[in-house]
C-alpha cells in the first residue's frame, strides 16, 4: 500500500489534559475529598434539593479552608483541638484532620503559630515515642471507649487558622485539656526525642572540629639570684 494512503487512517489523538507528573511540576496535586462536607439535608433559599458534592466541584467549588479561622482565644498549653495538616502530605506525616496538643502556645490569636503533638486511636509500636493518655480529651472519642495515644516525636508548627475546637456530645464548642500527669509524661518522652538529637549533633560538632596544635615554646619561669623572677623559654633540641 502506498505511503500516501497511510495518511487516511488517523491516529489517536493525544490526551490535552497534563499528566500527573507535569501538573506536580507545575506545582499542583491531587486533592482529597475523603472528607466530604454532608450536603444531603440541606436545600437552597428557593426549596431546591443541594446538590450533590461531586456537582458542587465539577461547578468549580471546593470545601472551605481552614484559612478564616475558627477560634476565639488563642491556644494554651494542654489544650486539645482539631488540626488540619496538610493534605498532600507524605507518609509517615500526618495528613487531614487529627487531633492535636498544644506544647507552645501561641503568643495571639492571629497571625501565629503553635507547636502542636498529633493525636491518634491507632495503636502504636512498642519501642516508639508515644504517650498513652490515661482519659481521652474528646468528648466523643470517650464516650465511644476510644484510647488516644500522643506521638511525641512528630511536632508540627502550625497556624492558629489550621486550629477548630473539638465539640461535645450536644455539638457545642470545648477546649479540653489534658491532665498535668498526662502532660509531664509527654514531656519526659518529648525531651528524650529532642536530648537524642542535640547529643547526635553536639558528638557530630566535636568530631569536626580541628584539634588546636601543641604549642612548641612554653615558657619557663626561673628565679636569678636576687629572687626575682624571670622568663626564659624552654625550646626543644632537635
Amino acid at each position: 500500500m502506498p505511503e500516501d494512503e497511510d495518511k487516511s487512517v488517523k491516529a489517536k489523538p493525544a490526551s490535552t489534559f497534563p499528566s500527573e507528573v507535569e501538573l506536580l511540576d507545575a506545582g499542583y496535586v491531587r486533592a482529597s475529598f475523603r472528607e466530604k462536607p454532608d450536603v444531603s439535608n440541606l436545600v437552597t433559599a428557593a426549596g431546591h434539593p443541594f446538590p450533590t458534592h461531586e456537582e458542587i466541584v465539577q461547578a468549580g467549588y471546593v470545601p472551605l479552608s481552614r484559612r478564616e479561622g475558627r477560634l476565639m482565644s488563642r491556644p494554651r498549653v494542654g489544650q486539645m483541638y482539631w488540626v488540619d495538616f496538610p493534605h498532600d502530605a507524605y507518609a509517615p506525616e500526618f495528613e487531614r484532620e487529627h487531633p492535636g496538643i498544644i506544647i507552645r502556645a501561641a503568643n495571639k490569636l492571629r497571625h501565629d503559630t503553635c507547636i502542636v503533638l498529633p493525636v491518634t486511636s491507632a495503636a502504636q509500636k512498642a519501642g516508639t515515642h508515644f504517650h498513652q493518655l490515661a482519659e481521652n480529651p474528646n468528648p466523643k472519642g470517650r464516650d465511644k471507649g476510644i484510647v488516644a495515644y500522643v506521638v511525641c516525636d512528630h511536632l508540627y508548627t502550625v497556624n492558629t487558622n489550621r486550629l477548630r475546637p473539638l465539640v461535645d456530645l450536644r455539638g457545642k464548642p470545648v477546649f479540653p485539656k489534658v491532665s498535668a500527669d498526662d502532660m509531664t509524661a509527654v514531656f519526659g518522652l518529648l525531651e528524650k526525642v529532642l536530648n537524642r538529637s542535640f547529643c547526635t549533633i553536639t558528638q557530630t560538632a566535636k568530631e569536626a572540629t580541628p584539634r588546636a596544635p601543641e604549642a612548641a615554646e612554653r615558657p619557663e619561669k626561673r628565679e636569678t639570684q636576687g629572687g626575682r623572677p624571670i622568663l626564659s623559654l624552654n625550646r626543644k633540641e632537635g
